[in-house]
This record gives C-alpha cells, structure tokens and sequence, in this order.
C-alpha cells in the first residue's frame, strides 16, 4: 500500500469515528462548573437512639434533647410523646431497619460527599442563600409523610432507610415495585437538591397547559442535573436504563402524537396524568413506556434551551412565561 492510499485509509478512519462518536450537547459544558468545596457536619442520630437504655428511655431523651432537637424538640415531659418514641425505638421493624442501614452504612462515606458536593453546586449558583451547616442522619420507618430528604432552618435530615436498595424490605410496608426500585443510594444526589429546590427556589404557581408542565417539569429537572451534573439520566428521571432506552429510542413518534393529538395545549386530566402520572408504564404507548414522558419532554425542552441560549440558572427558574421558554428553545426532537 503506497503512502498517498496509506494516508486515504488513516483519514477516513478518523472521519468514521468521528461520526460515530455522539457529539456531546452543548449545555453539558455549560454545567461543567468548578465549586468551591464545603465543609458539613454530620450526626448519626439512628445509632444513638437505637443503643438507648430503654429501662431509662425518658431520662436517656432528655440528655440528648439539645444535640437532637429536630427530632426532640416535644415536650419529653409528657408521657405520650415519650411512649410514642420508645414504641417507635423498639418495634421489630426499625430495629429491622437500623440493622439494614447499618450494613448499608457502616460509615457515612456513600453520603457524606454526595451531600457535600450538591450542596457546593448550589452555593455556586446562589451565593447568598445560607444552607444547613449540620446533616443528621436518621431512620424513620419509610413512611410516605416523611420525605427521605428534609431542610429546618439551618439543618438537613436524611432518612437512610430510604436508601436500602432492599425491594424485600419495601415489600414489607406495601412499596410499589417501580418505586422500590428507585430507592438506593444512587438517588440520594437527586433528593437533596430537589428539597433544595423546594425550599430555596420553589415558586408557587397554577396548573397549566401540557407545555407549560413539561417545561417547568423541565426546568426542576434540569436544576437537579445542574446540581449533580454527572448524575445518570436514568436516575435523573427515576427510570430504568430500558425504560431510559425505550423514551429516547421513541422520541419523534411519541412527541408526534401528543403534537397531532392536540394534547400539547390541553389541560385536561387525562392528559396529564397520561403524561405525568407515575407508575410502572405508560400504557397509552407501551408496557416499555416509562410513566411521567411529560417530564422526559421537559427535560429535553430545557436542555434544548440550555443549548441554544445564553444560559443563567436561576434567572431561567424565575421566568413565569414557560411557553416562551418552549419557543425559545428550538426543540426538535429526534425522529
């Protein structure tokens, strides 16, 4: 082979895999931030209320009740609210539980600098926002009325046991599947900046059209990622890497038919808990289908504005006019 066909070869190889390499979007590199590192406290509380002296309970609490305050700021002199937390202490579940979270979680080395990280891209984005200086970690039976992740004042609560990736201990308390499955430590990242969000971003509004739902879906959504920029979008999205799969592979025909259905501008509640109702599929397109692909389209929507756009965070999240952002963004999904 003679140098020039050589040279021909070298150069069409380059340019093959050059096509086959997907380029990467250009809000990616807009995400791609430097934080300053930040320094939190954390307090194991499971451990200390699990290895209390139960002949002593009473007495046990009101030695903690100024180091545990969240959790002990009632009033221990009242019977009631002390038998609440003995029964809580030892019913076979929890201890159940803690025995779980402590073989997960000997130490805190999966959840400290997960916590540690979300919360310096936050500060990076709202400077002058103070956040909790002190995270207690805690189990609280995985209840429903108990967020996994929850902000008072200038302290973070994390619920461990919603961490177990354990479907058999949530089967126990009548977990959904597609539920269960989302509850590992992988999405701890996403729940500590959506209850950042929620506390420090949140802004009230009305229900609106489809389009305005996908794209503030979106943009809690884009939030998150900005958060925790390296988080897969499978967990982003709470799917599973086939669901993940099935939502891009079928972009262009699902958008399709919500555009040619004229669901896109409807308001009505069977499209949207068509779109954003969870569960296991979406059975209106497939039992592959994952539920929420109005969300799935949000996402897209504000990466699309990202990309497009000169782009700032927080301004974007205090834009009220979503349908603007919509037009503005030049989303073309893929066919």
């Amino acid at each position: 082979m003679n140098t020039i066909v050589k040279t021909l070869t070298l150069i069409s190889l380059i340019l093959i895999m050059a096509a086959c390499q997907e380029k990467e979007p250009a809000y990616k590199s807009k995400l791609n931030i430097k934080p300053e590192p930040i320094d939190i406290e954390f307090d194991r509380y499971e451990e200390v209320l699990f290895n209390l002296d139960t002949a002593n309970f009473q007495q046990e609490l009101m030695k903690l009740q100024d180091r545990y305050r969240v959790f002990l700021g009632g009033d221990l002199s009242d019977p009631e609210a002390v038998s609440y937390l003995k029964d809580f202490a030892v019913d076979p579940f929890s201890i159940a539980l803690y025995n779980k979270v402590k073989e997960v979680f000997p130490d805190l080395k999966k959840v400290e600098p997960v916590v540690e990280d979300v919360m310096a891209h936050f500060h990076y984005y709202y400077p002058d926002v103070q956040l909790p200086t002190k995270v207690f970690t805690c189990v609280t039976g995985v209840t429903a009325d108990v967020p996994a992740v929850q902000i008072f004042d200038d302290v973070m609560v994390v619920s461990l046991d919603w961490y177990l990736d354990d479907e058999k201990v949530y089967d126990r308390i009548g977990m959904p599947k597609y539920i269960a499955l989302r509850r590992n430590v992988s999405t701890l990242a996403k729940d500590v900046a959506k209850e950042l969000y929620m506390n420090y971003v949140y802004q009230w509004r009305k229900q609106g059209l489809v389009v305005d739902e996908m794209v503030y879906n979106g943009e809690v959504d884009f939030f998150i990622e900005a958060m925790c920029p390296l988080l897969p979008d499978s967990v982003l999205l709470g799917y599973s890497s086939k669901q993940w799969r099935w939502a891009v592979e079928n972009e262009g025909a699902v958008w399709a038919d919500i555009v040619g259905s004229r669901r896109l501008y409807d308001s009505s509640l069977d499209s949207y808990m068509m779109l954003f109702g969870d569960g296991p599929f979406t059975q209106a397109y497939s039992n592959d289908a994952p539920s929420r692909l109005g969300e799935f389209f949000g996402l897209n929507i504000i990466r699309a504005y990202a990309s497009n756009n000169v782009f700032d965070l927080p301004r974007l999240l205090q834009r009220t006019d979503l349908q603007g952002v919509f037009q503005e963004s030049g989303y073309k999904p893929k066919k």
